[in-house]
């Protein structure tokens, strides 16, 4: 054998092998995508979720219970309870968006910048509804005519506070969770991307 097909054979032996090597790059990529990619599928679950679930269930709750008068504190009730079911589906939406943009076939640094972005939706989002469901409970006093002012509705609405804090900071200590798992997933792409 010369020297000339020897090294012919040589680099056909490197083009096969460096064509194993990115195949086996790209299974692998894949692999680490596709947790993220399950989780995010959730987590657009959970936000269509809010999206259509606020609607069925106030009209479940107030419809058969309600009673139409034509009072001023009606009016504002029902006013304030639309605000409060407009604006939480806003910030639902904007959060479903969010979600729905993020693709992890993207640059890394690009997928990273867009879950900052999701976290600071999803800490607005938060917020609001937790701040939002004490204006609903007093909207939907003033259309059921409870008064607002007695001890037991101090005490439901210190209890209903307490409960929403304590969910909100569990609610938000898992995503936080779930974000930093998408970071480290990122990371590991990014390292086979370098490589």
């Amino acid at each position: 054998m010369e020297w000339t097909e020897l090294q012919a054979m040589w680099q056909q032996y490197d083009a096969r092998l460096a064509e194993n090597t990115h195949i086996n790059k790209e299974i692998l990529k894949r692999m680490l995508r596709s947790k993220p990619e399950n989780r995010l599928k959730r987590m657009k679950g959970w936000a269509m979720y809010g999206i259509i679930a606020p609607v069925p269930i106030m009209c479940i709750a107030l419809i058969p219970n309600t009673k139409f008068r034509n009072e001023w504190d009606f009016y504002i009730g029902l006013l304030i309870l639309a605000v409060m079911l407009v604006s939480v589906l806003y910030k639902t939406i904007q959060y479903f968006l969010l979600i729905r943009d993020i693709d992890f076939t993207n640059q890394v640094a690009k997928t990273k910048k867009q879950l900052v972005k999701l976290e600071e939706s999803k800490l607005k989002s938060t917020k609001w509804r937790y701040f939002f469901l004490f204006v609903g409970m007093v909207g939907v006093c003033l259309i059921a005519q409870l008064p607002v002012m007695t001890k037991e509705f101090i005490m439901l609405t210190i209890f209903i506070i307490l409960l929403a804090t304590v969910s909100s900071c569990i609610h938000l200590k898992k995503f936080k969770i779930q974000l930093n798992n998408f970071n480290v997933e990122l990371d590991e792409i990014e390292q086979l991307e370098k490589e």
